[in-house]
């Protein structure tokens, strides 16, 4: 109700509103009549206005906010911004004590006419006393009225000055109260009494401090908040207390001592699932000008202490924890050695054994560190070293090559872990030795992609651990693994010490041939490829444990079509793929020889004369074949299947199949009952409707075990080469519709789109998910290809503003440059992918190189 009073004070200020006429009140000296706003005003001395009067006042607020929306374009465009932000911002809750809604342009919209009486007295109101008084009513746009009053009363007690806010309402069973005492500059108290509680707030200050203290008090339980600046004692204070408890204190306190600086943070901790109650201390200290101590204790307890000194070429850290865990790092470093040191008196790892670390690293390039140099480890206990550890790492990046190198890496007299006994480790190495480099060539490439070397090797005890090498390098790219551990182990291979695969690439005219050889049983991988063939063979040895040979055959011209597939899989006995389908099944699953053939062909495209064969061969048996004829009379369509018969009688016009398992014969019926209608079941139950139309078909579900689901298909022409389909989905309020089109009427430029539409789930909403994809495919070496998409849905937060996707694909002379791009609110995220130069890279996150 106060903020009603307080719009109504600020809507006097405006009276530039046309309306009607209103009668004047008795009593009254002055009156104003005009634009919709009546004012009558009437003062105890004409003298001097100050002195006191009273005044009545309609004001007709919805008038108002009209004209201002409907006739002040630049007042609407100037305002828009803040009313949805005051429109959408409502105090939600203060502490735990009282929950406030409210919006002051929603109560002021409600608002048709203000009517408020006043009487005023202000004599001394420069001195801060004055006395005002409003009776108000509030005229709804519903016709409802809601009045009140309000008082406002200044002045000085005891050299304090009081001001008080009152309002009371008959709609409030509680008045709301705001009473102020001001002892400028120092202190002020506010009070707020309403239905929601009480509120105290005090603030005092002076040139050494500064308070805010706040007590909200509801159903009789007080919360108290404080917050405390002292500029001479330099501390910072935060406190709070619930009903009952004990106060939370967050305290920070700058001293200096011998001259530095210290700063020291205090305060208690509530009891949580992750640590108990009670009181912590924090110093961040200064000793020296590079010297610093920092010190954590809980309960009196010391958890943490971290020593941190500098000098001018040396950096000493020193950790503890509980005082048990121990840790302590010395680095001295200069343009030539950077040395870490882990004294003796370390705990974190070796106990109390007193071990010694010692670390050093020397670069052989002095401005830049990072380019390379020799590492040096060693640990010593009293005099004699536990174990010696070094070698070389060198890394070069420029624009030929990348290349890491770790050289002449050894490991001597490895007995640390034996003096760990607590980590129950052991190991009998003596001196162990290891190499390794990864080189790209960012010039030369095998294909598309860069060339590439990785070796790695390994020795203990002049025993050679392992050993990899694998190169695109070399004319013949190889893969070599010496590793006896992991052949006997994993692979369980014991009859060759290492494995060698070659990889040869032979090209002769047009046909490419690509070979794979292990030596491990003499294993090859053979693939074969022409314009108008594919083939791959597996041997193990010269036994070809299985072959696939794919022959086609496409042609496409202005009045005709063909594309003609041949297909030929060979399994031997000794294959595993042979005998795991016959484990599976020696009848049905099991075959040497499967055959495929396609052939699909269209005469004459104007008139759609075609000619379609499907046959599938397992050895020698019949599987599948059918063929549609159309390019003479009669047509011919033929289906063939051991396990698959299809009956169709003219007479009722009834299709029956039957459809022969290994354990159930089904026998699925098409019946009509009814023009272009017809019910569908399977061994004599009902399952559907079908209704054919000419462009369409609608299938309506009838099975009490089924929802009862409406599916309907639609398409455009009955070519296969231009088209649409749509597919829609109907369950009582929920419904689906998916779009299928393209054109391919030129195989070479075409395109191709699908459109997902739906609305009715509690998951998804309202959603659409388009995808549009063009391609353009000049020769095998040229080949473009652009897509378009769309992804809504209403019912997921992250989705329920369009994310829109662009992507282009292009291939040209065997270089590959993708790019993508995703526009989703504001952000837009980019995905590059180029193979000549060598770029990838997820904007706005990284880029390589």
């Amino acid at each position: 109700m106060g903020l009603r009073v307080f719009v109504s004070l600020l809507a006097l200020c405006t009276s530039t509103i046309d309306g009607a006429t209103l009668p004047y009140h008795d009593g009254y000296d002055y009156h104003f009549k005009h634009m919709g706003v009546h004012l009558d005003l009437a003062l105890n001395t004409k003298d001097n206005l100050m002195i006191g009067g009273k005044a009545y006042v309609e004001l007709p607020v919805s008038s108002i906010y009209e004209f201002i929306e409907t006739n002040i374009h630049m007042f609407k465009d100037l305002l828009a911004p803040y009313q949805k932000q005051i429109l959408d911002t409502t105090i939600v809750e203060i502490g735990k004590l009282f929950k406030i809604k409210t919006s002051l342009f929603k109560e002021f919209l409600k608002i048709k006419t203000i009517k408020a009486d006043i009487t005023f007295i202000g004599e001394k109101v420069l001195e801060g006393i004055y006395d005002i008084a409003v009776d108000y009513t509030f005229v709804l746009k519903d016709g409802t009225e809601e009045k009140g009053t309000l008082k406002m009363k200044g002045e000085k007690v005891g050299g304090k000055f009081i001001t008080s806010v009152e309002v009371v309402s008959k709609s409030l069973t509680v008045p709301t109260k705001i009473t102020m005492i001001c002892n400028l500059p120092y202190t002020h108290d506010i009070t707020v009494t309403g239905s929601f509680g009480k509120l105290f707030i005090n603030i005092a200050n002076d040139v050494n401090e500064l308070s805010v203290r706040v007590v909200t008090e509801y159903l009789g339980h007080q919360y108290k908040y404080s917050a405390v600046l002292s500029l001479v004692e330099k501390f910072f204070t935060l406190t709070y207390q619930e009903p009952g408890e004990q106060p939370k204190t967050f305290v920070i306190k700058h001293k200096v001592v011998n001259s530095y600086p210290r700063i020291e943070i205090t305060g208690y901790v509530p009891a949580t699932s992750y640590y108990k109650v009670g009181e912590f201390k924090t110093e961040l200290i200064q000793n020296k000008l590079y010297d610093y101590e920092v010190k954590h204790t809980f309960n009196g307890l010391e958890i943490l202490k971290l020593k941190i000194g500098l000098t001018k070429a040396t950096l000493d850290i020193t950790l503890a924890y509980r005082n048990f865990l121990k840790t302590r790092m010395v680095v001295d470093y200069t343009k030539k050695m950077v040395t870490v040191l882990f004294p003796k008196t370390n705990t974190w790892i070796t106990g109390n054994k007193g071990i010694e670390v010692n670390i050093e690293y020397q670069p052989t390039n002095k401005a830049n560190p990072l380019e390379g140099g020799h590492i040096k480890m060693v640990a010593m206990k009293g005099s004699v070293p536990l174990f010696k550890f070094g070698g070389y790492f060198g890394l070069i990046i420029n624009a030929a090559k990348y290349e890491l190198l770790f050289k002449n890496f050894y490991l001597e007299n490895a007995l640390l872990i034996n003096e760990l006994g607590h980590l129950e480790i052991s190991t009998d190495i003596i001196e162990a030795k290891f190499n390794a480099k990864i080189f790209i060539d960012l010039i030369n490439k095998y294909g598309i992609l860069n060339k590439i070397a990785v070796e790695a090797k390994a020795e203990k005890n002049t025993e050679v651990l392992f050993n990899i090498i694998f190169t695109t390098v070399e004319t013949s790219p190889k893969l070599y693994i010496y590793f006896p551990y992991f052949l006997k182990k994993v692979l369980n291979i014991h009859d060759i010490k290492y494995l060698e695969t070659k990889f040869e690439h032979v090209v002769s005219g047009y046909e490419h041939t690509i070979t794979i050889g292990c030596n491990y049983k003499n294993i090859k991988f053979v693939v074969k490829v022409t314009p108008t063939m594919i083939a791959y063979e597996h041997l193990v040895g010269q036994v070809s444990h299985f072959k696939h040979v794919i022959e086609f055959k496409f042609e496409n011209t202005a009045k005709s079509f063909l594309v003609a597939v041949k297909s030929k899989f060979n399994l031997h006995e000794t294959s595993p793929l042979y005998k795991m389908l016959y484990h599976l099944s020696p009848n049905y699953a099991c075959f040497k020889e499967m055959t495929t053939n396609y052939h699909f062909e269209i005469l004459d495209k104007t008139a759609m004369k075609a000619y379609i064969s499907v046959y599938v061969l397992k050895d020698t048996a019949l599987i599948f074949h059918f063929e549609f004829n159309n390019m003479q009379f009669p047509y011919k369509i033929m289906l063939k299947a051991p396990y698959l018969i299809v009956e169709y009688k003219p007479s009722t016009k009834e299709v029956k199949i039957v459809i022969n398992s290994v354990t159930k014969t089904y026998y699925p019926t098409m019946t009509p009952i009814g023009e272009n209608k017809f019910e569908f079941g399977i061994n004599g139950e009902a399952l559907a409707h079908v209704v054919i139309g000419i462009k369409n078909i609608e299938i309506i579900t009838l099975h009490k075990a089924l929802p009862t689901i409406t599916a309907i298909f639609t398409w455009k022409t009955f070519s296969i080469f231009e088209n649409s389909i749509g597919i829609q989905l109907l369950y009582k309020q929920i419904a689906h519709k998916i779009l299928v089109g393209w054109n391919i009427n030129n195989l070479a430029k075409a395109f191709m789109e699908v459109k997902m539409t739906g609305s009715g789930t509690n998951l998804l909403g309202d959603y659409e998910l388009f995808h549009h994809l063009n391609w353009n495919i000049v020769d095998i070496k040229k080949i473009d290809l652009i897509s378009t998409g769309k992804v809504l849905s209403t019912g997921l937060p992250y989705l329920n503003t369009p994310m829109m996707t662009n992507g282009q694909l292009a291939f040209n002379d065997f270089v590959v440059n993708m790019k993508m791009i995703v526009k989703h609110k504001t952000e837009t995220y980019t995905l590059v992918f180029l193979t000549k130069p060598f770029k990838i890279a997820f904007l706005p996150f990284f880029t390589f190189p």
